[in-house]
């Protein structure tokens, strides 16, 4: 059984998606894919689950071969319960990625790239979201659903507020 556990933010989250950046490029991504590094492990400062997430935005999720990943040592999950989305993971006990593929400027690649963004210009915002998950983790160390539902409400919050924070930047 799997524990979550939310730990301080550390430097070596970076090092972590470089590497496996470059090892996704170079293995399973195509000349027009474009890769980031989401979620909280990207926002220097903020406390997270070790585990980095990585979007991935292809031209045409259609064109995305499930099995893509599998050489890489990924387990591949379908949408995973959000749509337009393909799901990976790598690491069966203890859990290293999680891939989102999500076509390029989709509302889904949107909101991700914006809440990081929004959470690294606002570090308030990223200290109240990190004490929800810190008190989620605490209530539910072994529920990765409950944990999930009990900071719902807050990141569809801090999505919209990202969203609204990001069309003002673009209009100026």
């Amino acid at each position: 059984m799997r524990t979550i556990q939310v730990v301080p933010w550390q430097r070596k989250w970076q090092d972590y998606f470089y590497h496996e950046q470059k090892l996704l490029e170079l293995e399973a991504g195509g000349p027009e894919d474009h890769i980031h590094h989401i979620g909280s492990t990207s926002v220097p400062g903020l406390a997270a689950k070790p585990i980095i997430d990585i979007l991935i935005e292809t031209p045409g999720l259609s064109l995305w071969p499930e099995d893509r990943l599998e050489g890489l040592g990924y387990t591949g999950k379908g949408e995973h319960g959000i749509k337009g989305r393909a799901f990976y993971y790598k690491g069966e006990h203890v859990r290293r990625f999680h891939v989102h593929v999500f076509e390029k400027e989709s509302e889904g690649s949107g909101r991700h790239l914006a809440l990081r963004d929004y959470l690294r210009f606002f570090p308030a915002k990223a200290k109240e979201y990190e004490l929800i998950k810190i008190q989620a983790a605490t209530r539910h160390p072994h529920s990765p659903s409950e944990y999930m539902n009990e900071k719902h409400a807050v990141v569809q919050k801090l999505e919209q507020e990202a969203l609204c924070w990001k069309r003002t930047e673009e209009e100026n």
